[in-house]
């Protein structure tokens, strides 16, 4: 199975980086919100501008080669095979 098709079938149940990259998160009231949206359709608040994955993506380390979210202990990339920037920072 690619990536691509784990992706897709993620997506169908509503997970996976496809539907993040789709959905922002009221900082009010939680309500759940389409990327396109400015204001909360339940509170009228401002939505922030980061999506769900952007916020992930902010709060974990990732491959600067392929943007695939890496563990604390990776020494290289589980998709592309690039060396990261953890095994290098300790020499």
């Amino acid at each position: 199975m690619t990536r691509e098709s784990r992706f897709r079938n993620l997506e169908q149940f509503g997970f996976g980086p496809n539907v993040m990259k789709k959905t922002k998160i009221c900082a009010k009231c939680g309500q759940i919100a389409k990327t396109g949206t400015f204001f909360c359709r339940r509170c009228g608040a401002f939505l922030p501008r980061e999506t769900l994955y952007d916020r992930y993506r902010r709060q974990h380390a990732c491959c600067t080669g392929c943007g695939t979210v890496l563990t604390k202990d990776a020494k290289y990339c589980p998709h592309c095979g690039m060396r990261t920037r953890l095994d290098t920072a300790g020499k």
